[in-house]
């Protein structure tokens, strides 16, 4: 990512690639997930009673389970494909800008050079008036450039205040996908399924626990899937992006 050394901060922080990656991953496993819930799991007919009416039913049941879940995958990738975009030309606007500053801090350097050699000229000079002009001159161009710096500075934060909205808008449409409705389901340690896809976007934003939680809350029936199906899930997830 880019110094920012002419504003002395990054306006837009942020990991484009990391978002796109995120994005892909979820289509990749949107489609995998599609796959498995077109799959119809029928009992042998030499196979009759209770077990296999149970079995039966829970492997129905595991597929409506699962079936909300690559709308949801497809509408997160669209968010984040979204957001990816706005990042890179957050940090485009940010580099220009980020150029200018240095440029400006130069330039500021030098005018306060020129200031302090016009104070020693006031000094010693024998006729004060030209002297003392050029003083003058000398502390009005400092001035501007100071004001101009400002005024880049001010967009940055700006351009900072408006990513960090932009942000905030991009995590509340993350949360509220899937709603109203119940989960998906967890790994057996009680983890999201998710939580691979989403480990490169955590350093920089909350957008990762977001996209987690909104799978989380995709609608389904009100049911725990068996083991088989949260397996199903989970890998089709962790091999979205291989």
């Amino acid at each position: 990512m880019p110094g920012f050394r002419g504003l002395g901060f990054d306006p837009v922080p942020g990991d484009a690639d990391a978002v796109a990656a995120a994005a892909q991953r979820c289509s990749e496993a949107a489609a995998k997930l599609d796959a498995a819930t077109a799959i119809r799991i029928e009992m042998p007919r030499e196979w009759e009673g209770d077990a296999s009416g149970t079995v039966a039913a829970r492997a129905a049941a595991a597929r409506t389970a699962l079936e909300p879940a690559p709308a949801v995958l497809r509408a997160t990738a669209d968010i984040l494909t979204a957001w990816a975009g706005m990042v890179v030309a957050g940090v485009r606007r940010a580099e220009q800008l980020d150029r200018r500053a240095v440029t400006l801090r130069r330039a500021l350097t030098d005018a306060e050079d020129a200031v302090e050699i016009a104070e020693t000229a006031v000094q010693f000079a024998a006729g004060g008036a030209v002297a003392q002009a050029e003083l003058a001159a000398a502390r009005a161009r400092h001035e501007d450039v100071r004001r101009e710096l400002d005024r880049v500075l001010e967009q940055a934060r700006a351009l900072e205040a408006a990513h960090r909205a932009e942000a905030s808008r991009v995590e509340g449409r993350l949360r509220t996908l899937g709603e109203p409705g119940t989960g998906l389901g967890q790994t057996p340690d009680g983890t999201a399924s998710f939580a691979e896809v989403t480990s490169g976007m955590e350093r920089f934003s909350s957008l990762g626990k977001e996209l987690a939680a909104s799978l989380a809350r995709a609608p389904g029936p009100a049911l725990t899937p068996p083991s088989g199906a949260v397996g199903a899930f989970a890998a089709a997830v962790s091999l979205g992006g291989r």
